[in-house]
């Protein structure tokens, strides 16, 4: 009986050791998840452009101009050849040389420029707001002027000196301001004695020296004008508008082109054949202005002159011979050297009076009394305005004069409406360089500068439109830029998302809406004190965005561990290890309990 129990102990033993050391190794082992789903390979496709085959490219023709057909070409020959035959026949209409019926020229017309005047919008800022400046001149503008004169070599000391006076004033101004004055001289004779461009600021004496030049022999005064075209012309860097030329002279004129050129004319006697002055009364039996006055005048000259095709023309100075003069005979059918100068001289005096400011001052001298149609020409050219010195230096130096006006509009439509901060903190008023703060003097009425500007607000709606007016008590200066900026708020913003308006700062892009103002008007005085036309401001418009409002990020739910299902086995994969280890007890028991029973059986039957 002692060995049996003895063995049941030994069995004991080893099951403990033996489920102990199942327990500690049970314990270190993680669970082990498979995954028993196939992994899918993806095939990429194979990117053409990696491959070494060349790629094949498109081949872009532009097609050619095709040739107007047969029948096309037709047409516009017939055309062409009617409307020259048309022009044929007006030309020998008005180029009798026999009648002298040539078509009158029009007069003189001084170019208008507009008036040199900006304004600009910052854009809407966070409040909606933009401040507005007006500007005369333009503030982009670039404040440089080109002057030229064109003096008769006899120009006398007197009107010199007076020319003078008139740079020392300009100088000051060019000293104090920064401006660009530059001042070109061309003093003719036989032909134009042309000199550069000097800065009136720092060049003073070379153009002092220029003007004092003495010049003698022989008069071209169109000469002189081709020189003056060519410089101002040559000028890129300036505005036309900002261009001035004057042009003194007493008129009396009877060589051309830039080489000088003349007609020789008979004299009565027909003993000498010369070009010059007093070939006008050869002609013309004294030496008054036409009778027919100066237009009809030029075109009868014009008329000859094409009629002759300058069979007559010769080099000034050199002998004539009995082919190359007009006979006396045959003096009132041909256009002499006196009358094709003065032709000339009109005609380059238009082209430059088309483009720049211009100004034809007659010089008194002891030869214009004698030709009374020299001074009378220049004032035709003039066209009949007597000019001086003084009058010229504020066309120059003044824009508008004082009582100029600008009246401004706010902008106001059913769709948006801007509204004027009237208040005196949101006005200032520059002048060149100097910032001038407004004063209110009165309800709604600001001053600057000691009264020099003014702003009158008036208070409106749709119906009776909001808008204020500045006006200039001091003439303003092309020099000195007057500035006066304002406030405008946008009182009804669009509230959906969404861009609304676009910008354009200075209103030159043309877009449509959000304008800051409905209108600007300027209303100029003149130098002389005289109104001008009305002239509009562009308009500039703003723009905004409303941005969509961001939607508020929601939290994501905490995810509960699942509790392991026994109906799937797949969620039961990695298990915890204690369920494992209570399992390998079990287990353990049974095994123990079968091996007992089984050794018990065994020693029962030895027994019997």
């Amino acid at each position: 009986m002692k060995k049996y129990v003895k063995l049941f102990f030994t069995l004991m033993v080893c099951f403990t050791l033996s489920f102990s050391l199942y327990s500690v190794v049970s314990a270190q082992e993680k669970p082990t998840v498979t995954d028993d789903s196939e992994t899918v390979v993806e095939e990429i496709p194979g990117d053409p452009t990696l491959t070494d085959e060349p790629e094949e490219t498109t081949e872009i023709t532009t097609s050619e101009k095709t040739e107007p057909s047969t029948e096309e070409t037709t047409a516009l020959s017939e055309e062409e050849n009617n409307n020259e035959e048309e022009a044929t026949t007006e030309e020998e209409e008005s180029s009798d040389p026999k009648t002298n019926t040539g078509t009158p020229v029009p007069g003189i017309g001084n170019v208008k420029y507009a008036i040199s005047k900006s304004k600009t919008a910052t854009q809407l800022d966070e409040n909606f707001e933009t401040k507005v400046t007006l500007s005369l001149p333009a503030g982009e503008e670039k404040l440089a002027t080109d002057i030229v004169f064109v003096l008769d070599k006899s120009t006398s000391a007197e009107i010199e000196a007076q020319a003078l006076n008139m740079l020392t004033d300009l100088q000051n101004t060019a000293q104090t301001t920064g401006a660009d004055i530059n001042v070109g001289v061309v003093i003719f004779n036989q032909q134009a004695n042309t000199t550069d461009f000097h800065d009136l600021a720092t060049e003073y004496s070379v153009i002092e020296s220029e003007i004092k030049q003495n010049i003698s022999s022989g008069t071209n005064t169109h000469a002189g004008l081709l020189a003056a075209e060519q410089m101002l012309s040559g000028d890129t860097a300036v505005a036309d508008s900002r261009k001035y030329m004057i042009f003194v002279s007493d008129g009396i004129t009877y060589m051309y082109n830039e080489t000088p050129t003349a007609i020789g004319l008979e004299n009565a006697d027909k003993t000498n054949v010369f070009a010059g002055p007093d070939n006008w009364a050869t002609k013309y039996g004294s030496n008054a202005a036409p009778s027919e006055g100066w237009n009809q005048y030029l075109g009868n000259v014009a008329a000859q002159y094409e009629a002759d095709g300058g069979a007559y023309e010769h080099a000034y100075g050199v002998a004539y011979d009995t082919n190359t003069y007009i006979s006396y005979d045959e003096k009132a059918d041909h256009a002499m050297s006196v009358d094709v100068a003065l032709l000339k001289t009109y005609q380059t005096y238009q082209v430059l009076a088309s483009k720049y400011h211009c100004y034809a001052m007659t010089a008194g001298t002891s030869s214009g009394g004698e030709y009374t149609w020299g001074p009378n020409f220049m004032n035709f050219l003039a066209n009949g305005e007597t000019y001086s010195f003084d009058s010229i230096k504020n066309d120059i130096y003044y824009l508008v004069d004082a009582g100029s006006t600008v009246t401004d509009y706010i902008g106001y439509t059913e769709d948006y409406n801007f509204d004027f901060i009237n208040d005196a903190e949101a006005l200032s008023l520059k002048v060149g360089d100097q910032t001038y703060q407004a004063v209110e003097t009165a309800e709604n009425t600001y001053s600057f500068a000691e009264g020099n500007y003014v702003v009158a607000y008036e208070p409106g709606d749709m119906a009776n439109g909001e808008m204020f007016t500045l006006t200039t008590n001091v003439p303003i200066s092309q020099f000195e830029p007057v500035q006066l900026t304002y406030t405008l708020k946008l009182t009804n913003p669009k509230t959906e998302p969404g861009t609304y308006g676009q910008y354009d700062a200075n209103g030159s892009l043309g877009y449509d809406g959000l304008y800051t103002n409905n209108s600007a008007t300027l209303y100029p005085v003149d130098t002389n004190g005289q109104p001008g036309a009305a002239e509009e401001f562009a308009k500039p418009t703003v723009s905004y965005t409303v941005e969509e409002e961001p939607k508020e990020p929601t939290k994501p739910e905490e995810e509960k561990p699942e509790k392991p299902d026994k109906k799937d086995p797949e969620k039961n994969k990695g298990a915890d290890t204690a369920t494992q280890t209570n399992m390998g007890l079990m287990l353990s028991l049974a095994s123990m309990a079968i091996s007992g029973a089984f050794i018990l059986v065994i020693l029962q039957k030895k027994r019997a």
